[in-house]
């Protein structure tokens, strides 16, 4: 199907958010939580590239504003961070926190993010011409996209022919055109009888000094199932494929220049300049809030932006104001200390919730890991209560500066 085929354009406007690519790594802010809410049955408004939409804030992920997505930066993070003084809470399987510090609590979670903030303001202060950082990118499989490609284009063809049949009718027009669209729209939040996700990484060499960036997407493309069970259900279904492109794509040029989308102010030029000061930080991100569409609470605003600026070169300082202010949203945020990420790697998770795709409050669980020794960024997760399998899992394996396209932090 070229280009300009009409059908391949209905596709691109229907398809499920799943099969675009970086999806989840493109929203930010109000479509973060409305993605992720419903991500079965995203509607087209909710595909738009940087340059048309904002994208999601991870504090602002946003997000994602996810993400991703998420400060001044050791040299680098990777899978064995530097080491360096442990903060506050003690692992769930270590010896028992200080009675007046509950794991979970409010109170611990304060404690943390305020150790994480002094561990943060101690890194020493590194440059260099790029910003690089490799993201191992796990989300749920909500359809298999051939099939769905197929069963798109049969409704297309119905809706053509009746279209013809009733040009003249305008009541019968109108009622096949609401037949298409709730046809489509149960389309979009049918379950596969299994469970399965898809994992790829991405690569970028982001540019700080006006020079030339890079990215490599969608490199070690893997699909898995949750269980032997689910895939036994896949083979039964013909064992579909459950991936729409297994390619790997370079790109070199200007990088998108907003870090956390929905925050447009936030550009990889701009956030070095960001308070280094609680109270001056914590008075910009309340403004920024403030100067969006508030469709989502504070809190989670406040954790998508954070994560976003976590997974950014900002400065140190600017990084342990970060952690003050988070500090001081631990009523709508809560804390779980040795939790692993994708790689195996422990820390503590920082999450908050919200509602799922029929509104019932604290459905899903937007989750930020850090190392407990260098408060680095690890990974961001969004659950869905009652399942095992992550709808979203994105593992940061290593952030740092570089001065070469191609290197990696420590060459």
């Amino acid at each position: 199907m070229n280009d300009n085929d009409p059908i391949n354009e209905l596709i691109t406007t229907l398809r499920p958010d799943t099969l675009t690519e970086d999806a989840y790594r493109r929203r930010r802010s109000a479509d973060l939580a409305r993605a992720f809410q419903t991500p079965r049955a995203p509607h087209h408004l909710r595909r738009f590239s940087m340059a048309k939409r904002r994208p999601l804030t991870l504090f602002a992920v946003a997000a994602a504003g996810l993400a991703a997505a998420a400060i001044v930066v050791p040299q680098f993070v990777s899978a064995d961070p530097a080491t360096g003084a442990p903060i506050g809470a003690q692992p769930s399987g270590g010896r028992e926190a200080p009675a007046q510090v509950k794991p979970g609590g409010a109170a611990n979670t304060r404690t943390i993010l305020l150790a994480a903030a002094k561990v943060a303001a101690e890194e020493p202060i590194t440059s260099g011409k790029f910003w690089y950082s490799r993201v191992r990118t796990v989300q749920m499989v909500h359809v298999a996209p051939l099939e769905y490609k197929a069963k798109l284009k049969e409704l297309d063809a119905e809706l053509k022919a009746k279209e013809a049949q009733f040009k003249d009718k305008l009541a019968e027009l109108e009622a096949a055109r609401k037949e298409f669209k709730d046809k489509v729209d149960a389309l979009k939040v049918a379950e596969l009888p299994y469970t399965a996700t898809r994992g790829d990484t991405a690569e970028s060499w982001r540019s700080l000094k006006n020079a030339t960036g890079r990215s490599v997407k969608n490199q070690d493309v893997k699909i898995e199932f949750a269980t032997p069970e689910d895939r036994a259900k896949w083979q039964q279904a013909g064992s579909p494929s459950l991936s729409e492109d297994d390619r790997p794509k370079t790109k070199e040029g200007a990088p998108e220049g907003i870090v956390s989308i929905g925050n447009d102010s936030l550009t990889w030029s701009s956030i070095a300049q960001l308070p280094t000061d609680k109270a001056a930080l914590k008075a910009k991100l309340h403004s920024l809030y403030e100067q969006g569409d508030k469709q989502i609470p504070l809190a989670l605003y406040m954790w998508q932006t954070g994560a976003d600026l976590l997974s950014a070169p900002i400065t140190s300082g600017t990084r342990a104001a970060l952690y003050q202010v988070l500090a001081d949203s631990t009523s709508k945020l809560t804390s779980q200390t040795g939790v692993a990420d994708g790689k195996g790697r422990t820390g503590v998770a920082l999450e908050t919730t919200g509602p799922d795709e029929t509104g019932a409050a604290g459905r899903i669980t937007y989750r930020l890991i850090f190392d407990d020794k260098t408060a680095k960024l690890l990974e961001l997760d969004v659950i869905e209560t009652g399942k095992a399998t992550p709808l979203l899992q994105q593992t940061y394996e290593a952030m740092g500066y570089v001065n070469d396209l191609a290197a990696t932090p420590g060459q």
